[in-house]
């Protein structure tokens, strides 16, 4: 029984064009092989540094050669406030602009927005460290939602 109702599920999926985006297939990786140009300040650097690693990891040499450009801007919005007025937490807002060129095929763009919280200890160079791990973390939670972006629309332009 529980045999047919598995197969009834699965032929399901695949009547309606499920196709699994990360699990194996014999079809060309979706994005292939992408040089990321640099992205400015330490966020981008951090944004960079993951890009480089997400990509590498699933680079199939057959697909065309893509460039990612990114543009950063950051704000900090502070939260909580101590007595003293002096604030106790903030959001760091990075927002991601980027343009993916690919030869032959016209340019993908967009943008992104991720928010990452972070603790305003008492200390300056505490809060220094604090914005610096902030921005290591954005960084790395842009690349993740970039990556996910571009192959769920270059799956999307496939026929």
């Amino acid at each position: 029984m529980r045999f047919l109702a598995m197969a009834m599920a699965l032929a399901t999926l695949a009547a309606c064009g499920f196709r699994p985006m990360y699990g194996p297939s014999s079809e060309v990786a979706l994005i292939g092989p992408v040089q990321v140009a640099e992205i400015d300040g330490r966020t981008g650097h951090a944004l960079a540094q993951e890009l480089s690693r997400l990509f590498t990891a699933e680079a199939n040499r057959s697909a065309p050669q893509r460039l990612l450009e990114v543009t950063l801007t950051e704000t900090v919005s502070r939260l909580g406030y101590r007595i003293d007025e002096s604030a106790q937490r903030a959001d760091l807002i990075v927002t991601a602009r980027y343009r993916l060129v690919t030869q032959g095929q016209p340019d993908m763009t967009g943008r992104l927005t991720t928010t990452v919280g972070f603790d305003i200890p008492d200390s300056a160079f505490g809060e220094i460290t604090a914005q610096d791990d902030a921005r290591d973390r954005a960084g790395e939670a842009l690349a993740h939602q970039l990556r996910t972006e571009i192959a769920l629309r270059l799956r999307a332009a496939q026929p």
